[in-house]
């Protein structure tokens, strides 16, 4: 069976002899590998430390450590054939994961060392040239073993010191709170097929059906299509939030530049286009994918069109530059646009939009494909044969992430496709060269696309997914050890007829995959002495460029987009931008966030009211500070009321005065003297709450034990005063069920929820219900004595 669930990993300690080694770290597994991987380790964290390292020609014995999860980084190293490769960030879902996983390099991701020497950043490592041995027999998790004495490193000491940037990083609490974001979107959807059939029994449209597009998108349409994006990402990128940075490439300030560069610019480009072809030749150019190999107008180009249209808007939206109810007309016509294009896609109306909405699988070809792969597959029947085809597929892989700045442009799967013989072909497209890009010129003498189409008869289960992203993963990872055959095509330009697709001898096969290793050492080289902005402005030419020139060629329309647009100038507001999200790391900060909550897909609503804005501005003043609002910022921060910092979105002078007058026009509807009585009520307990919160801080287990009873009772006392203030004020109804629920969550055992300060805890809602009842009724602090 080329096809079935198999169970998760029992994170076991390892079948790998050990010896005297002594255990120093453990990691994320990106492939099963029962082979002993032994060599030196060498630290890399520049990209002038990668070229030296390869030059020096010790790559082949030695084991790799790089900080972030990045595939472009690495390539000189990868390529150069090392070991093994260890990071302190990312997971086996990012760019790198999938290169090791196709170069057979054994690797670990976001490893977390006990031992060893502070980096320039405080990180604790291995000292560079420690024998380490990995043992990745196990999964999820593998562990990193020393020699004995060696673990902190020649004349270093036993003991590193304490991490210098310690404190900057997230307490327990809150990375536990990531690690069920991670997992969890909005806290509650899982992912895979489970999460996509939960989160579609909320939406109430057709919308992510194909078909009924030739006309506008209907409001709700639109939000459900957004809300189910906004899972869809989630579910796609979500472990990658945490893949770090790349150390060659600054891919989230590209990425989110560039998103908002295509928000800006592609709803007047993609109306041009369908004014121009009409539905029907939407329909026609979206199904490029299903009768042609080796194009670009494919699943993944046509995913990136509607989602980074989505979420540059969301940004915006995100940084203050417009409301979620403003440019409707551009967010409807641009996910319109993708909707018709995932019509051809799928071979017409009635079929589900999304990879995700069909069990993960995407075999999009037509039939007659497959007829001429099986034609001309040519077997693999040793280890020399499968090794060779395998290094050939992640050089020309390797290639393809290079040329577009470490994102997945440059390559497509399609797939699985039954097989009579019980198992499955995969098809996979590598774009080695493109003249969009004035840094292709190392790969001028490479074709624009080279196919294989890969046959696979497993021996044991094996699970296959292919997501939107057109990338295949498997369970288990290692899926290339059951290639049984082979058959590679080459498409010399973008617009090669498809009756001049060649297959490839393994002479050529040879030349080519030697000629990607030279062009991605060169292209290297040339990036890693480009300036930051210089890579930013490059990565958002890609993203920008190469979603859309596809689809644009195929159209006959791409000359015309460029002379009659001037397509390739910058937008002013996404120019202004830059200067939000490059300096301060904005962009790491945003994209991220992004990712997690869902906050890259706002929904179309009207104008905030002044209710609303009242509302949000009295959430600030309870707080201080917020890192979301529960209304857009744009509406805000435009009128000066509110200004976002890196901590958070703080109140203006102006936004005080405002709060102050609606909390003035707010007394004179309710009953003060009641209103006071119900506070003497609120501060008879007060007392006695910060008593209990200030004893648990240095109680022991057993005196918390009783302290939960204390804090459970005045929890339950406090409800006549908050009945007696919500009969005038409603909004004072909220305190009593988030204080139980904070109190439920700490008698099963969550003790933050007692006084954290970083959670919705008992004394977190205690204080901002104290600090309400004093705004409301314009009493100070220093007045009451109240501290």
């Amino acid at each position: 069976m080329w096809a079935g669930r198999t169970g998760g990993g029992t994170g076991h300690e390892g079948v790998v002899g050990v010896g005297d080694f002594e255990l120093v770290g453990s990691g994320l597994t990106v492939y099963e590998d029962d082979r002993v991987i032994e060599g030196p380790l060498r630290w890399l964290d520049s990209p002038a430390a990668v070229i030296d390292f390869v030059n020096s020609g010790r790559a082949g014995e030695s084991i790799v450590l790089a900080r972030g999860g990045t595939t472009t980084f690495l390539s000189p190293a990868l390529t150069s054939g090392v070991k093994g490769v260890l990071t302190l960030q990312g997971a086996p879902e990012s760019h790198l994961g999938i290169l090791s996983r196709e170069y057979g390099i054994p690797c670990l991701m976001s490893v977390a060392f006990t031992s060893g020497v502070r980096s320039t950043r405080g990180e604790l490592i291995p000292a560079d040239g420690t024998i380490v041995r990995m043992d990745v027999s196990g999964s999820p998790r593998g562990q990193v073993y020393a020699e004995p004495g060696a673990a902190a490193g020649p004349d270093q000491g036993a003991d590193p010191g304490p991490d210098p940037a310690a404190q900057d990083g997230p307490t327990p609490e809150e990375q536990a709170q990531i690690q069920h974001l991670l997992h969890n979107y909005l806290g509650e959807t899982p992912h895979g097929s489970a999460g996509d059939q939960l989160f579609r029994q909320r939406i109430g449209t057709n919308v992510l059906t194909t078909g009924d597009d030739d006309r506008d998108l209907s409001r709700d349409e639109l939000n459900d299509l957004l809300g189910y994006m906004g899972f869809n990402l989630w579910d796609c990128l979500a472990l990658r939030a945490t893949e770090g940075e790349s150390g060659l490439i600054p891919r989230q300030e590209y990425e989110a530049f560039g998103a908002i560069q295509i928000w800006q610019r592609y709803p007047e480009l993609l109306r041009f286009i369908t004014d121009e072809i009409g539905v029907d030749g939407l329909h026609q150019i979206g199904g490029t994918s299903r009768r042609e190999i080796g194009t670009k107008a494919n699943m993944l180009h046509n995913w990136c069109i509607g989602f980074t249209l989505a979420i540059g808007r969301g940004i915006g939206v995100g940084l203050g530059q417009l409301g979620a109810h403003e440019r409707e007309a551009d967010l409807r016509d641009g996910l319109q646009f993708t909707r018709r294009l995932y019509a051809g896609l799928r071979g017409g109306p009635g079929q589900p939009m999304f990879s995700s909405m069909n069990g993960y699988v995407a075999p999009v070809l037509d039939g007659h494909w497959l007829t001429r792969f099986e034609d001309e597959v040519v077997p693999v029947t040793d280890r020399e044969t499968r090794a060779s085809y395998q290094r050939f597929s992640a050089n020309t892989e390797l290639m393809g992430f290079l040329l577009h700045f470490d994102n997945r442009c440059g390559l497509h799967d399609t797939g699985p496709y039954p097989t009579a013989d019980g198992g499955f072909v995969i098809v996979r497209d590598h774009f080695l060269s493109d003249d969009l890009y004035h840094w292709a010129d190392v790969a001028e003498d490479l074709p624009h696309a080279i196919t294989q189409a890969m046959f696979f008869k497993p021996d044991a289960p094996l699970e296959v997914s292919i997501g939107d992203l057109g990338t295949v993963f498997t369970k288990p990872a290692n899926y290339l050890r059951h290639l049984t055959g082979m058959a590679v095509y080459a498409r010399d330009r973008w617009d090669t007829p498809v009756s001049e697709i060649r297959r490839l001898d393994d002479a050529e096969i040879d030349r080519i995959g030697a000629r990607c290793q030279t062009a991605t050492t060169q292209l290297y080289k040339r990036i890693a002495t480009m300036s930051k902005r210089d890579k930013i402005m490059a990565g958002a030419q890609v993203y920008y460029t190469d979603f859309l020139a596809p689809f644009a060629r195929a159209a006959g329309l791409w000359d015309r987009l460029k002379t009659e647009f001037d397509f390739f100038e910058i937008d002013p507001v996404a120019s202004a931008a830059y200067y939000d999200l490059v300096p301060n790391d904005g962009a790491a900060r945003t994209v991220p966030r992004l990712l997690l909550t869902g906050a890259g897909f706002p929904p179309v609503r009207d104008p905030v009211s002044a209710e609303e804005a009242m509302a949000a501005l009295h959430l600030l003043a309870l707080r201080g500070c917020c890192a979301e609002l529960p209304v857009p910022p744009a509406d805000l921060t435009g009128a000066g009321l509110v200004s976002q910092t890196p901590a958070g979105y703080l109140l203006t002078d102006a936004g005080r005065a405002m709060h102050e007058r609606g909390l003035a026009e707010e007394r004179k509807g309710f009953d003060g003297e009641r209103m006071g009585q119900a506070y003497e009520r609120f501060l008879a307990l007060n007392g006695p709450m910060k008593a209990a919160a200030a004893r648990w801080q240095s109680a022991d287990e057993g005196a918390r034990f009783e302290l939960l009873g204390e804090l459970a009772d005045l929890v339950g006392r406090v409800k006549p005063a908050l009945r007696r203030t919500a009969e005038q004020l409603p909004r004072f109804e909220l305190y009593l069920p988030r204080l139980r629920k904070a109190m439920s969550r700490a008698e099963q055992g969550e003790l933050d929820y007692v006084v954290s300060p970083t959670v919705d805890s008992v004394h977190t809602v205690w204080m901002e219900l104290h600090e309400d009842y004093l705004l409301t009724q314009g009493i100070s602090r220093e007045q009451e004595g109240s501290y």
